[in-house]
């Protein structure tokens, strides 16, 4: 299960880090946040994380059950838990409209795949 779950998150990642860093105006745009030329740079400095994190899981993406695979699948727990948090909490701010809430569902359930793929041998 964790090569699956894996695999697809690296490929959001990638997928991420081409959005974050080719349009990033359209991407806060989306959720309906306006874009300026801060949004854009603050958009951008983030996309090299997404590429770090699909070029991990990717590279993990075979790993036997070990204590360095669950410290993986805790840390990206963490990380889609926390984007997903921040994705409501924006929400509620009204930084951010309803559209976001269908990310956070995305966010939380990779998290939850992750959290399966964790107790899985």
């Amino acid at each position: 299960m964790f090569r699956i779950v894996a695999i697809t998150a690296a490929l959001v990642c990638a997928l991420l880090f081409i959005l974050l860093l080719v349009t990033p105006a359209t991407y806060v745009e989306n959720y309906g946040v306006a874009s300026g030329i801060e949004t854009d740079f603050m958009v951008r400095r983030a996309s090299p994380m997404f590429a770090g994190l699909a070029v991990l899981l990717w590279l993990a993406r075979g790993a036997e059950r070990s204590d360095l695979r669950d410290a993986l699948c805790w840390a990206m727990i963490v990380t889609f838990i926390g984007i997903g948090a921040l994705s409501i909490f924006e929400y509620w701010r009204s930084i951010a409209d309803a559209r976001i809430l269908i990310a956070a569902i995305g966010e939380f359930g990779l998290a939850a795949l992750f959290a399966r793929a964790c107790r899985a041998s």
